[in-house]
């Protein structure tokens, strides 16, 4: 089973909001679309330079191709667009299949993509022993450093789309303690002499922000999923969009 073109780029689409929320150095306010630049793309979502984004790609989407095909397309940055990036993912790209399982005699798409899910990202690294269908998404997300996303986009792009993040108070503070101190030390060692005192400010403010980690966060809605019931749900109906 093949992606769609409409398909890779909506999984570019939803990483790009994903990573507005999660990291500083994207540009917000940017509008993906097939008319995109590769160089837009990229510099928008602070990623890798172009060979090691084709290896990611190259790996990710398990292509059979000459992955100097996927590097000319990417290299070629100004000259090329997304359109061009998705049309060639979606034409050699698999898609994992995913096949119905019996439960009590009966066909359930859902327990095969929770099944899967779950899978998948004991594969990728995560933490599932405790996973079920009532497990809190914020909660697993958290420990998880972004593989669920990764892996929901992957098997059902279009499923995770909103996203809201905002650290609480301890981790806000911890940050500015420790912006501020590395641009003063900075300056101070570029016009007088570096001192190892210059280091304690933004040791504090490392060791505030690593305690303001621990906490819940101020906001996070992650899908607009409250659990993996709701999300695996969800998941079905964009397959089945995507099938039809």
């Amino acid at each position: 089973m093949k992606y769609s073109k409409e398909d890779v780029l909506q999984m570019l689409i939803s990483q790009y909001h994903f990573q507005t929320e999660f990291d500083p150095a994207v540009v917000k306010g940017m509008e993906l679309n097939y008319e995109s630049s590769i160089s837009e793309w990229i510099d928008a979502c602070d990623l890798i330079n172009p060979k090691e984004l084709a290896k990611y790609y190259y790996s990710t989407f398990e292509i059979k191709q000459p992955i100097s095909e996927l590097e000319n397309i990417l290299l070629n940055e100004d000259k090329n667009t997304l359109s061009v990036f998705c049309e060639y993912i979606s034409q050699y790209a698999e898609r994992q299949n995913i096949e119905s399982i019996k439960l009590l005699g009966q066909n359930c798409q859902t327990a095969s993509i929770f099944k899967t899910l779950k899978q998948n990202l004991t594969e990728s690294g995560a933490d599932t022993t405790d996973l079920k269908p009532s497990t809190k998404i914020n909660e697993f997300f958290l420990k998880s450093n972004g593989l669920l996303f990764h892996e929901v986009n992957r098997i059902a792009p279009g499923t995770m789309s909103e996203f809201e993040y905002k650290a609480n108070k301890i981790q806000r503070i911890g940050s500015t303690i420790g912006f501020f101190a590395v641009v003063f030390a900075i300056g101070f060692w570029s016009i007088w002499f570096f001192h190892w005192l210059l280091l304690l400010p933004i040791v504090i403010g490392i060791v505030i922000y690593q305690i303001g980690v621990k906490k819940e966060p101020e906001k996070m809605n992650i899908g607009g999923f409250d659990n993996f019931r709701e999300l695996i749900y969800e998941m079905e109906k964009q397959m089945k969009k995507a099938s039809t």
